[in-house]
């Protein structure tokens, strides 16, 4: 292996020019990743999926970041298209096993009852037009457990102030209680909607200030400015909110199943509220 990468970083030096910062990288980098490939490729003809595959798992483990990761591997491929260019390997599928491993998600942050209460609280005591418009949202979106993009889409004629509920934005599924966020969404459609309305056939629940609908991005920047206001650390999204209901519902013995149903989850993504009532056995005493 030494020689190929001898021929090589000689090839990007003579032929591409590559300055001696470069070679000195590459060097680097190639030379560890050989020395972590050893025991199973002492020569570039040994060179095959499962050892690739083992690499990309070494540099997971490292510590690395994502792009260190790159880096290195960017020198992998340059060196292996080397190796096909001089038909020393030929099979192309090679590269393709150089992909970084995918980070692990980090998990929403569930909000305790005090945290909860403070957030809520935050917006609830103003009312200009704003707050109660955003005391209205975080509010949904933890009764309902409805998905950010869900809560920008509804429309006024999807919530129902008189019987107490409001519908998804798929009408074939059932409505959904709106529960203790009913009177914070009854004082913004009374006193705060109007206020933020420009025209009067404008059917987007939630507005912003030049009376449009309210984005993705608008509604995060609610979330993450009341989450300052209420002296409450740490990055918490619209999902967390979601999260969090669906952690209380479990904690009050809800089972999977209705959990789900409350927020809308298929078959698919039911695996991570498993997971989530999993957490919640392995913390009781």
């Amino acid at each position: 292996m030494d020689a190929a990468l001898h021929r090589f970083l000689g090839y990007l030096r003579d032929v591409r020019g590559s300055s001696a910062n470069t070679l000195l990288a590459y060097r680097a980098d190639l030379r560890q990743f050989a020395a972590t490939l050893q025991s199973k490729a002492t020569s570039p003809e040994q060179l095959n999926q499962e050892g690739l595959g083992d690499y990309v798992a070494w540099l997971g483990q490292q510590g690395y970041r994502p792009a260190t990761v790159s880096r290195k591997m960017a020198a992998v491929r340059a060196f292996l298209d080397y190796l096909h260019s001089t038909s020393v390997l030929t099979d192309p599928s090679l590269r393709s096993e150089l992909r970084p491993p995918r980070a692990p998600r980090p998990r929403p942050r569930v909000l305790t009852a005090d945290e909860l209460s403070k957030l809520l609280d935050a917006p609830a005591r103003l009312d200009t037009p704003r707050a109660l418009r955003d005391a209205a949202i975080l509010a949904l979106l933890y009764a309902t457990g409805l998905r950010a993009a869900e809560v920008v889409a509804l429309s006024i004629d999807q919530v129902n102030l008189e019987h107490g509920w409001v519908t998804r934005p798929q009408a074939s599924e059932l409505p959904l209680p709106l529960g203790r966020s009913l009177q914070p969404m009854r004082r913004y459609v009374i006193d705060g909607r109007p206020h933020l309305a420009r025209r009067t056939d404008e059917r987007a629940l939630f507005l912003n200030q030049r009376g449009d609908r309210l984005s993705r991005q608008g509604l995060w920047l609610i979330v993450k400015r009341w989450t300052a206001r209420a002296g409450l650390g740490g990055d918490l999204s619209p999902h967390s909110l979601r999260h969090t209901l669906a952690h209380h519902l479990l904690q009050q013995g809800r089972s999977r199943r209705e959990v789900q149903q409350v927020l809308g989850l298929t078959s698919a993504n039911a695996m991570r509220l498993h997971r989530l009532q999993g957490e919640l056995e392995r913390a009781k005493p």
